[in-house]
C-alpha cells in the first residue's frame, strides 16, 4: 500500500534541482537541465524507489551510442545526486546509480597525450632544434613552465605582468574557472619573457603574424610538438598534466 505513494523518478528530480540550483551558475543550471530531460525520457514516470539500476544503465548507455562519453558520464552523476536526494528524504535505501560507472566505456584520452617527465630533456632539444619562429618556441617553454591553459597564455597582454614584482595576474574573465589567477614568475620565465619582448612590441604577448590585434593559434604550436616527431604523444594540454604530475 504504502509503496504505491511514494513520489515519481520526476518530482523528486524536481524538488531536488530547486534546491540545488541557488548555489550554479546559469551554465551549470542548463547543463543540469539537459540531463535531467534526458533521464526523464524513460524515468519521469517511473516510482522513485522501484527504479533499478539496469533502467538507468539503458538511458545512459544511449547517450554512451551517441559518442557523448562526457554527457553520458554527467548525466549518470546527477541521477546518483537525484537518488543520494531521494535516499536523504527516506523514499528509497539504496542508490541503483551508485557503481554504474564502472559499466561505462572509458575514454580513450589521445588528445591529451602527455609525455613522462624522463623523456622531457630530449623532447626539449628537437623542440628547440625545429626551425619555428621564436616566438613558438618561447610559447611552448612558457606552458611548461607556468602550467597554465593555452588559451590563458596565448591571451596574456604584457600589462598582466610584473617582472619587478616577479609576478603575472591573469584577470578572472581570462580563467576558465571565472577565478582570477597568479603565476610566480621563476628566472627561467622572466629570460624566456625578456627575449619574447625583443621579438616585437605589440599588446598581447603572442599576436598573430597576419594581424597583431589577435593572438596566435595554439594549432602552431600543436604543429611545432608534431614535426618535431612528437604526434599522437605530446599535446599542447600535456604540458598541464606532466606540470601537475611533477608537482
Amino acid at each position: 500500500e504504502v509503496e504505491e505513494k511514494q513520489p515519481f523518478f520526476k518530482d523528486v528530480a524536481e524538488d531536488w534541482f530547486i534546491n540545488q540550483k541557488e548555489s550554479w551558475s546559469t551554465k551549470h543550471i542548463s547543463n543540469v537541465r539537459a540531463s535531467l530531460d534526458e533521464l526523464y525520457i524513460a524515468l519521469a514516470n517511473k516510482r522513485i524507489n522501484q527504479i533499478q539500476a539496469p533502467e538507468i544503465l539503458q538511458v545512459i548507455k544511449k547517450i554512451e551510442a551517441r559518442g557523448s562519453l562526457e554527457i553520458a558520464k554527467r548525466t549518470l552523476s546527477r541521477c546518483g545526486m537525484v537518488m543520494k536526494y531521494a535516499i536523504a528524504n527516506g523514499y528509497r535505501y539504496d542508490n541503483p546509480a551508485g557503481d554504474l560507472v564502472y559499466a561505462l566505456k572509458s575514454k580513450r584520452v589521445k588528445n591529451l597525450a602527455s609525455l613522462p617527465e624522463s623523456e622531457m630533456p630530449v623532447f626539449l632539444r628537437c623542440i628547440r632544434s625545429y626551425p619555428s619562429d621564436a616566438q613558438t618556441h618561447h610559447a611552448i617553454m612558457l606552458i611548461m613552465m607556468t602550467g597554465v591553459r593555452v588559451s590563458e597564455l596565448l591571451q596574456a597582454k604584457w600589462d598582466e605582468f610584473d617582472v619587478e614584482g616577479r609576478k603575472w595576474d591573469i584577470p578572472e574573465e581570462r580563467m576558465k574557472n571565472r577565478l582570477p589567477h597568479r603565476v610566480p614568475l621563476t628566472d627561467m620565465m622572466i629570460a624566456e619573457l625578456q627575449a619574447l619582448r625583443l621579438t616585437h612590441n605589440q599588446d598581447l604577448l603572442f599576436p598573430h603574424r597576419l594581424n597583431n590585434k589577435e593572438p596566435m593559434r595554439s594549432e602552431s604550436i600543436l604543429a611545432v610538438i608534431k614535426r618535431s616527431g612528437y604526434a599522437g604523444r605530446m599535446t599542447t594540454h600535456g604540458f598541464r598534466s606532466l606540470f601537475s604530475t611533477v608537482l
